[in-house]
């Protein structure tokens, strides 16, 4: 057995510990994820989502409006899309609520990059996107956009889960800024007036 000074085993404990948070770090799975939305015909929505992979290892698969056993869309979503390499499969769960499950094997998303092209069509408008979970049981007043990501097949090995949250269309923000910008004028104009 070889016996190393004391000065030599502290360097070699603390290069073992170091060695141990690099690997720890580098499996950090992370996410987030904004959605736009389009009305496409009376009563009717298209949601696009960008995912995004703020963590330290690749994702192989995205839930979208659903936790562990629990999926949290009342509409049931109709042509939905995924991005090159990656299927979609819709997943019921407990009390007719649905999750939209997307994989790949083969063109996982990598550290610090963004995927867009999951989209799908439903019947559930914007405002309710937004609504928490009424539901009994798991997800009781989670938000319906609450979301799971694995970095490989679904339920293996550590997940995240997160919010989904709505980004303004471009032209809702120019409808909005206009809005804004005709209040602020009719404002200034009163007080011109009384002046």
């Amino acid at each position: 057995m070889i016996t190393l000074p004391p000065r030599a085993r502290m360097l070699s404990l603390l290069f073992l510990v170091a060695i141990l948070c690099v690997t720890a770090h580098a499996t950090d799975i992370s996410a987030t994820a904004t959605y736009t939305d389009t009305l496409v015909s009376p009563g009717v929505y298209d949601y696009s989502i960008t995912l995004n992979d703020t963590g330290t290892t690749t994702m192989g698969t995205f839930w979208f409006s659903w936790i562990p056993g629990t999926g949290f869309l009342s509409a049931t979503p109709t042509d939905i899309t995924s991005p090159t390499g990656w299927t979609e499969t819709l997943k019921p769960a407990t009390a007719g609520k649905i999750g939209i499950q997307w994989t790949t094997t083969t063109d996982d998303l990598d550290p610090g990059w963004s995927l867009t092209g999951f989209s799908f069509e439903s019947t559930e408008t914007p405002a309710e996107l937004l609504l928490d979970f009424s539901g009994t049981g798991t997800g009781a007043g989670d938000p319906i956009t609450t979301s799971t990501v694995y970095s490989g097949a679904p339920l293996v090995g550590t997940g995240d889960t997160f919010v989904a949250t709505a980004t303004p269309e471009p032209g809702s923000m120019l409808l909005t800024l206009t809005g804004l910008g005709l209040a602020a004028a009719a404002f200034k104009s009163r007080l011109l007036r009384r002046a």
